[in-house]
């Protein structure tokens, strides 16, 4: 489901594929409006929200494998990072917010 199509509903968790630049490479060119769109969606979660981030992934049209990078988004780290969300290696699990409301 897309983000603009979450609005107005809520789920029990909501996951976030490919929280890296390349998945959101027109984040840093929109308006403050449509950069609120990610809370939106993360606020759809009623109990957790996980994110994913790979750091490599193959571009769909060379199959060449690309570093990922996240320096464009790093102010949505930034927010997650001040709100209490910690990251966590995916050698052990993904990111999960958790106790969002009850």
């Amino acid at each position: 489901m897309t983000i603009h199509k979450s609005k107005g509903l809520e789920f029990d968790t909501v996951i976030f594929l490919g929280l890296e630049d390349s998945q959101w490479w027109s984040f840093p060119d929109q308006p403050e409006e449509e950069k609120r769109a990610f809370f939106v969606a993360f606020s759809r979660a009623i109990r957790q929200v996980v994110f994913t981030y790979s750091e490599v992934r193959p571009n769909p049209r060379t199959g060449e494998v690309i570093a990922q990078t996240r320096g464009h988004i790093q102010s949505l780290y930034d927010v997650l990072q001040q709100a209490g969300i910690l990251e966590e290696s995916p050698l052990t699990r993904l990111p999960v917010a958790t106790g969002l409301r009850k």
